[in-house]
């Protein structure tokens, strides 16, 4: 049995960055890693790290030192934004299989699309236009843009309100519950990508790989200008 997950009144696509578009958790898990040794001489693990990928930069260093002076918190992102930049530059940070596929149908049907990433503007938009994605985005909100980061609904709305449409019309695509909550907070429709099962609480629909969300896009765009994704 099939269910639509896209609301007859959809108008935009907000998508999130890491771990949704580009390949990049691992990456960032590395780069936080070595921003916490040569910064401040603290050695973490991957476990440590790995939950907290998805919110802002300013709360995974919260999460792991407690509250730290301006002056501290500049020293480890410097750290990490030039190792994450290093390690995008030498191939290492990709975009998964159907993205640009998946944004090119979306941007041909007259949907908007947003951009809502944790990641700072001044290495989001590089890490963006060295991608080759930033053309199909309407609205890019980064996560020095908002009071709060993720899971706090702000960032979506924000860049919902950029776009100029209500949140019910707008679909948020994700990998982690830091999306899904918040678009179900807000009524806005969540997806999820790149992960199996749906965290608890929220009713979202999952595809286990980007390249399946864009092959249910494709197949949904037969029927007119509205998609109506279909999952069995």
């Amino acid at each position: 049995m099939s269910t639509s997950i896209i609301r007859p009144r959809t108008k935009a696509f907000v998508f999130d960055l890491d771990g949704t578009l580009i390949d990049s958790v691992d990456t960032h898990v590395i780069t936080w890693i070595k921003a916490f040794k040569v910064a401040t001489g603290m050695s973490v693990s991957e476990e440590q790290i790995y939950p907290l990928i998805g919110m802002s930069g300013r709360d995974i260093v919260r999460k792991v030192l407690g509250d730290v002076s301006e002056l501290e918190y500049a020293r480890i992102r410097w750290v990490k934004d030039r190792a994450f930049m290093k390690e995008l530059k030498e191939g290492r940070v990709t975009l998964f299989p159907g993205v640009t596929q998946a944004l090119r149908m979306i941007k041909m049907k007259g949907y908007l699309i947003g951009m809502a990433s944790s990641t700072p503007n001044r290495l989001l938009l590089h890490i963006m236009d060295y991608l080759g994605i930033t053309s199909f985005f309407n609205a890019i909100t980064g996560g020095d843009e908002v009071k709060k980061g993720k899971p706090d609904p702000e960032i979506f709305l924000k860049t919902i309100r950029k776009l100029g449409v209500a949140p019910s019309e707008a679909v948020v695509v994700g990998d982690t519950a830091y999306d899904a909550y918040p678009a179900h907070m807000i009524g806005s429709t969540p997806i999820l990508v790149n992960t199996c099962k749906a965290p608890n609480g929220v009713v979202a629909t999952t595809f286990c790989m980007f390249h399946e969300f864009t092959e249910a896009l494709k197949a949904s765009l037969m029927y007119g200008n509205r998609p109506r994704l279909f999952r069995a």
